[in-house]
């Protein structure tokens, strides 16, 4: 289960942003958003930025 900060986290991701960006948007330290993607690595099972994108896009968190 995803959390909501994770949600928002994943369909910014599915953007052209920088981590550094995301960060700004969402009000965190870049220290906290590495945080959030390692961890979202682990509980997704996936190794890249590009396996988050495909998760948020395959289960219709983010709509191309």
């Amino acid at each position: 289960e995803l959390k909501n900060k994770e949600i928002d986290f994943l369909r910014l991701v599915c953007s052209e942003m920088t981590y550094k960006e995301i960060a700004d948007i969402m009000k965190l330290s870049p220290k906290t958003i590495d945080n959030y993607r390692d961890k979202l690595f682990k509980k997704l099972h996936v190794k890249n930025r590009v396996g988050l994108v495909l998760y948020a896009v395959r289960n219709g968190i983010f709509i191309i």
